[in-house]
């Protein structure tokens, strides 16, 4: 076990879920803009499918943070209300970011669902602080804080050589992932692109894609992940 690999490895990892998350729980700020302006995304060279969908969302970002001034923001704003809160489509149609939405028959929102998410997060002591996340406790971006923190107690044992403790977490992060994440998340993704009318939102879309991708085939591995390090 390479504890220096490990730790990286997760603090990675909690980094790329807080990013994503952040972004579809409230629109880009000009500080946040400043800050993608001087972002530098990985360069992918892999051709598989979840490659692919990175290399496209990195390079949609960075082309739109290249263009933006703090005026596009208004505009930007704009197509996040669009694109998650269906604002100006008088049929109400858009990518709703709640795992509730795309799981139940009717397309409701909450019940059972965002319970469950409310007791999963109380359970691991964490109450989302309501002047930051104020939206349903099932929406994409709290998901993503979520397995944020895991990564962080993930990083913990790493550090602490706890590999029992680091394989009870990467299996509770699997099951995370399956149960609340990649059974939604495609299809609101491809809501998104489909809605979304700024390269911005339709990159955000698909690195989750690409990321999703890349988690399920390192949360399968288990705690072998401890052995190749």
């Amino acid at each position: 076990m390479n504890k220096e690999a490990l730790t990286e490895l997760s603090k990675y990892r909690a980094l790329m879920y807080r990013f994503l998350g952040g972004l579809y729980i409230m629109e880009v700020d000009e500080n946040q803009l400043k800050t993608l302006k001087k972002l530098e995304f990985p360069e992918i060279t892999g051709t598989e499918e979840a490659d692919l969908d990175l290399k496209e969302g990195y390079q949609l970002i960075k082309d739109y943070a290249a263009s933006a001034s703090a005026d596009d923001l208004e505009d930007l704003a704009a197509d996040y209300a669009r694109v998650f809160l269906a604002a100006g489509d008088a049929t109400g149609r858009a990518a709703f970011p709640y795992e509730s939405v795309y799981v139940d028959n009717k397309r409701l929102v909450g019940g059972s669902t965002e319970m469950q998410m409310k007791v999963l997060y109380l359970e691991r002591g964490w109450e989302p602080d309501p002047n930051v996340y104020r939206t349903m406790y099932d929406n994409i971006g709290l998901m993503l804080e979520y397995m944020g923190i895991i990564c962080d107690e993930i990083t913990d044992a790493a550090q602490q050589e706890d590999r029992d403790k680091f394989a009870k977490l990467i299996s509770e992060q699997k099951d995370f992932v399956r149960k609340h994440l990649t059974n939604w998340v495609y299809s609101f993704t491809s809501d998104v692109g489909k809605y979304a009318e700024t390269g911005f939102y339709k990159g955000v879309a698909r690195i989750t894609n690409g990321f999703l991708k890349k988690e399920t085939v390192l949360l399968q591995e288990g705690d072998r992940i401890w052995d190749s390090m």
